[in-house]
């Protein structure tokens, strides 16, 4: 048997029912082991597949981060107009107090 193509694929679960396939496809050249291209191949889609996968869990990171940040800088703000007697304006009350977390997108580095 001549094995002239070969593929190797990884499914990287992204935790939120979503994943990312990572798929790469190689011809092995005349004269070239098959054992040793597949090996090579396999070991390139996995390291690719990792820098993603630690890629998007980065950007998750900093965006809960940024999130709680958000929140602590509105605290304080908070914190410094009653200490200061500075009091909020009454009809200046949003209709909805409770702040929305931004959701992750994994696919906007994509």
């Amino acid at each position: 048997m001549q094995i002239k193509s070969i593929s190797y694929h990884r499914v990287i679960n992204l935790g939120n029912y979503e994943s990312k396939r990572l798929e790469l496809f190689a011809e092995v050249q005349e004269g070239e082991d098959p054992e040793a291209a597949i090996s090579s191949l396999a070991e390139l889609v996995e390291r690719k597949a990792r820098e993603s996968f630690e890629l998007i869990f980065d950007v998750r990171e900093l965006k809960r981060e940024r999130r709680k940040l958000s929140e602590e800088v509105d605290r304080l703000k908070a914190e410094k107009d009653k200490l200061s007697g500075v009091e909020a304006d009454p009809d200046d009350i949003p209709f909805n107090q409770t702040p929305q977390a931004p959701k992750d997108d994994p696919n906007e580095n994509f």
